[in-house]
């Protein structure tokens, strides 16, 4: 049976969830404290405000080493801002409302229905996107990619933990 559009999108709520958790390790690690008093810090932290965090963090991490290490600084800074684009693009399905809808081939798929108020302009802005299961596919590309990055810096933050520990 093909997924439906129903399960695709709590597919991509449900894998966003690990990016979540897998900043937060990066803060513990960037850290080394108390995994008490960083598990306080993160439950005061939105999302956005997490990945701002551990963006410093980072970058005070390597600037206390022998080293040059712009390019992972750089490196890092645009994973954290993919990370930011997967987390507005879960808002914007996780706040959005759903009706079903069918496409002309009889396909059964969403229709999704936001509003943003633009001050700036005065006036509300509508936003519909109909979404049948494939359409996730460029999302979960994405997890993808960006899942691979996170787990290759949480190996590296390690990695360099462990050699100042052996210096």
């Amino acid at each position: 049976m093909e997924p439906t559009s129903y399960h695709q999108l709590g597919f991509f709520v449900a894998k966003f969830q690990r990016f979540e958790d897998g900043v937060s390790d990066l803060m513990r690690l960037l850290a080394k404290a108390d995994d008490e008093m960083v598990n306080i810090l993160i439950n005061e932290l939105e999302y956005s405000k997490r990945l701002k965090t551990v963006d410093v963090l980072f970058s005070r991490f390597l600037a206390v080493r022998k080293g040059s290490f712009e390019e992972q600084i750089a490196e890092f800074h645009k994973l954290m801002t993919d990370l930011q684009k997967l987390g507005e693009r879960r808002n914007e399905l996780v706040h959005s409302k759903y009706t079903d809808w069918q496409n002309v081939e009889g396909r059964q798929g969403l229709l999704r229905e936001s509003s943003k108020l633009r001050s700036s302009k005065g006036e509300r802005e509508e936003v519909e996107e109909s979404l049948m299961p494939e359409d996730f596919q460029s999302d979960f590309a994405l997890i993808g990619q960006v899942a691979q990055r996170l787990e290759s810096f949480r190996l590296k933050i390690i990695d360099w933990i462990y050699l100042d520990m052996d210096a």
